[in-house]
């Protein structure tokens, strides 16, 4: 009877230790032998990895407008001249491509002029572009169309581009004697090698 007691506390002590292992995380009982002694082995639970604090991320810096263009001393009107290549702050490569309408350059063959123009106010050159034919083309809707309307255009190269550097691009209609442009449209960009 001793006996039977002795295995009735070890099966009581047994049966206990897996409801307290399968309680607290798991556990699997193994019975080592016939004589209802059971072995317990317990498994780790699963690791918590406590939550750290990371630094927020960086927002990527807001694109600011390109200052490199002064004020417009002489606005040309919409009506008057338009650029449509290069867009304001477009990345240009070297050679780039200018090209707009006007609608008087044809008279006199005058066309415009192009001076660029660096961020310290420096003229770096300036070009004549003649108007070409208008032959299959159509101007922009919004421009003053007359006998003289022509489109002009030119492949523009910049010596000495090392970096990304901005210019203030300047078309322009005519000079006045003292040789300040006058009906300018002005256009930022970015010039890279």
């Amino acid at each position: 009877m001793k006996r039977t007691g002795a295995l009735v506390g070890c099966a009581a002590l047994a049966l206990g230790a897996v409801i307290f292992a399968t309680g607290c995380g798991g556990g699997e009982a193994h019975p080592a032998s016939s004589e209802g002694v059971v072995i317990l082995t317990a498994t780790p639970p699963p690791g918590t990895s406590l939550p750290r604090r990371t630094a927020p991320p960086t927002p990527p810096p807001t694109p600011s407008p390109l200052e490199v263009c002064a004020s417009n001393p002489d606005p040309a009107s919409p009506k008057a001249l338009q650029v449509q290549e290069p867009q304001p702050q477009q990345q240009l490569k070297i050679p780039f491509h200018v090209r707009g309408w006007g609608s008087n350059i044809g008279q006199n063959n005058r066309g415009v002029a192009l001076g660029i123009v660096d961020a310290k106010q420096s003229i770096v050159q300036v070009l004549n572009l003649p108007p070409q034919p208008n032959t299959y083309r159509l101007p922009p809707p919004d421009l003053e169309r007359t006998d003289n309307t022509r489109p002009f255009a030119a492949d523009i190269v910049i010596d000495g581009v090392k970096e990304p550097t901005p210019y203030c691009l300047w078309v322009y209609l005519e000079t006045t004697p003292e040789g300040r442009p006058r009906g300018v449209v002005q256009v930022p960009v970015v010039v890279v090698p």
